[in-house]
């Protein structure tokens, strides 16, 4: 009896270390366990309290989360979040790739990631649809999600490697 308590404790704790580790993870459709698509609700659920709300120029609202670490973007009066950028060295890709990490990286991980010109000499990865690396002075400065290549521009314009 008594070790099959033991056991379970033990399952318990590594599906808890398991669980905390996935919170930061970043994929293809999601960032820690925020999706796109989803209501204020889940992503509170998700990440936490956020900052007031800030209504943006171009018909945008943003809520900031884990003290600016975490930006989720709504168009103004929608409940569905278009856009979600990571800034913080805590999130990564299942390959290691993190804001803050050298922007070579994304291509040493992922070599099938598409380079998108912004202005001047700034850019972006983009891998499959939805995940976007902007790329400032040599340096992954966010990682987002969203469609089409305004999420690169919300993403150069979110504060640069959130430590």
């Amino acid at each position: 009896m008594r070790s099959i308590t033991i056991a379970i404790i033990a399952a318990l704790a590594a599906a808890s270390v398991a669980m905390a580790g996935s919170s930061h993870l970043i994929t293809k459709n999601s960032i820690g366990r925020g999706k796109l698509g989803k209501n204020r609700a889940a992503y509170k659920v998700a990440y936490g309290k956020h900052k007031p709300v800030e209504n943006l120029e171009g018909g945008l609202t943003r809520l900031k989360y884990q003290h600016g670490a975490i930006e989720v973007y709504f168009k103004t009066g929608t409940n569905k979040g278009r856009y979600i950028v990571a800034t913080k060295k805590a999130y990564k890709t299942t390959k290691g790739v993190r804001p803050c990490a050298k922007g070579s990286a994304v291509k040493k991980a992922y070599p099938s990631a598409v380079k998108v010109k912004l202005a001047g000499k700034e850019f972006a990865y983009r891998l499959g649809r939805k995940l976007w690396f902007d790329i400032e002075s040599g340096r992954i400065a966010a990682i987002a999600l969203g469609v089409g290549k305004q999420t690169a521009w919300i993403a150069s314009n979110s504060p640069a490697c959130h430590s």
